[in-house]
């Protein structure tokens, strides 16, 4: 996990960088998004802007992004006592820990401007530490947006490059939950390789290149039905998957039986040579059960432990046969 996490900052350095450079993204959200929030904001006489970065990684993304509102703030006028809390959130706990730390290392920031590094960084040997005026507008927290509840009252929802690790139709339930959650014209930004799917009433494209979208209102029941429609494939396919995973969990309930048979037949007929069995656990066999419970229990990461357990039954059949061949 540390080395994915190690590698995730070095592929999110660029992130950072381009947000931060006056390119044509960071422009486009300046003066095309944030400046068109804040100036309704001003006409409602309201003063709290609310954004949510679901799948905030390391946390490069939401830094940069505050910081480009806190610079859209400052430079329009009226708007000086505009208060806004972002929400970043990460399935992965790790990630979002680093994300909150606020520490970054010096190479990600090398084309950044150095008047923005000095104003929202302080430099920490070869690290740059984000400064508190910026931190303090930030929420952290782990989230999974395909089952937990989004945030409500939204002005602005970065989802960018995350929806294509979903099926299909959790795609279109959870596009669907940002569509409730977003203000009347709110903003969807979904990045590069995003798409909205199906779900072409519930937003309007403004930018095609970087898939960005403005909130569309539809009538509840229209909604409703898509959301049903939705939840019933979602459903049918996790059946689906559950059936296979069942399947394959008692394959494996019955190659364990098979495998405690024979190390017990083992123990039985060569109880003196027992010790010479080359194997990794004294108790192999609690150990590939102990990865069963855990398929079983455990809602993420089950082909890994399917993985782990298979490498296990694997190397204690090797080893059981070996044993046998030695002891003939």
């Amino acid at each position: 996990m540390l080395s994915q996490n190690l590698q995730d900052l070095k592929q999110s350095a660029s992130s950072a960088e381009e947000f931060l450079r006056n390119n044509e993204l960071a422009n486009l959200i300046q003066k095309q998004i944030f400046a068109s929030i804040l100036k309704k904001k001003l006409d409602l006489s309201e003063n709290e802007m609310r954004i949510w970065i679901a799948g905030c990684s390391t946390g490069q993304e939401v830094y940069s992004l505050a910081i480009l509102l806190k610079e859209t703030i400052g430079s329009m006028h009226n708007v000086n006592e505009m208060e806004f809390k972002i929400y970043a959130t990460d399935l992965d706990y790790d990630s979002v820990k680093i994300a909150g730390a606020g520490v970054y290392p010096e190479t990600a920031f090398e084309n950044v401007p150095s008047d923005i590094l000095d104003k929202y960084f302080d430099k920490k040997q070869d690290f740059y530490v984000v400064k508190k005026s910026i931190r303090e507008n930030i929420i952290f927290a782990p989230h999974n947006i395909a089952k937990d509840p989004g945030f409500q009252h939204l002005d602005f929802i970065s989802c960018r490059n995350v929806l294509h690790y979903f099926q299909p139709t959790q795609q279109q339930r959870i596009i669907s939950s940002f569509h409730h959650s977003l203000n009347e014209s709110g903003y969807l930004f979904l990045g590069q390789s995003g798409s909205i799917g199906e779900s072409k009433a519930l937003f309007q494209a403004i930018n095609k290149k970087w898939k960005i979208y403005i909130k569309q209102e539809v009538e509840d029941r229209n909604r409703s039905e898509d959301a049903g429609l939705h939840a019933i494939q979602e459903k049918s396919q996790e059946e689906k998957e559950f059936q296979l995973l069942n399947e394959e969990l008692i394959q494996a309930k019955e190659r364990i039986a098979n495998l405690q048979g024979k190390l017990e037949d083992i123990h039985l007929k060569y109880e003196d040579k027992y010790e010479t069995l080359k194997i990794d656990s004294y108790h192999p066999i609690l150990f590939v059960k102990g990865l069963l419970q855990i398929i079983k229990k455990q809602e993420f990461y089950k082909e890994e432990y399917a993985a782990a357990m298979l490498q296990e039954m694997n190397k204690l059949e090797l080893a059981i046969e070996s044993f046998l061949l030695d002891n003939q």
